[in-house]
C-alpha cells in the first residue's frame, strides 16, 4: 500500500516536472533571452519553483494515473496541458508570461548615494535585471548592494 502511494507520488511528479519543464523553456526563450538576462536555466527553474504547488499537483497527477477509471480521461487533460505549456515557445505568449512572473513596472532604486527609476526585469541569486527607460539599457547590478524602495 505505501509503496503504490509512494510510486503514484513520484509518477505524479515526474509529470508535473514535464509541463513546468516545458514553460520554463518557453519563458527562457522568450523573456530572460530577449532582454538578454545572463541565467543558466537550471537557477532559473529551480528558484522559481512553488514547491507546495508542485508537491499537491504531483499528488494529484498520481491519483489519477494510478486510478484507471480516471486514465483515459486524464490522458486527454494532460495532453492539453503539454499544448498549453509548449504555447510559451510562442514568443507573445512566452514574454508575456515572463512579464507576469518576473517584471515589476517603475520601481525606485538605490546603489550607494544613486537613486534611480527602472523596471525590475529579473532578481537573481546574484544579479538583479533593471530596465532603465532614461538610457532605454538593462542594467546589471549585484543583488547584494542594491536597495529597492517601492
Amino acid at each position: 500500500m505505501i509503496s503504490k502511494v509512494i510510486n503514484s507520488f513520484l509518477l505524479g511528479l515526474i509529470f508535473v516536472l514535464l509541463l513546468d519543464f516545458l514553460l520554463f523553456i518557453g519563458i527562457k526563450i522568450n523573456y530572460i533571452d530577449i532582454y538578454n538576462i545572463k541565467v543558466y536555466y537550471n537557477p532559473l527553474f529551480v528558484d522559481n519553483q512553488p514547491y507546495i504547488i508542485l508537491f499537491v499537483l504531483s499528488i494529484v497527477f498520481g491519483y489519477f494515473i494510478s486510478n484507471k477509471k480516471s486514465l483515459k480521461i486524464f490522458t486527454y487533460i494532460y495532453i492539453m496541458l503539454i499544448v498549453i505549456s509548449l504555447s510559451t515557445f510562442y514568443e507573445p505568449i512566452g514574454k508575456s508570461l515572463g512579464q507576469l512572473l518576473f517584471k515589476k513596472d517603475n520601481i525606485s532604486f538605490k546603489v550607494g548615494k544613486i537613486s534611480f527609476n527602472g523596471d525590475l526585469l529579473y532578481k537573481g541569486r546574484k544579479y538583479t535585471y533593471i530596465y532603465r527607460k532614461d538610457i532605454n539599457k538593462v542594467i546589471k547590478l549585484s543583488s547584494n548592494e542594491l536597495l529597492q524602495s517601492k
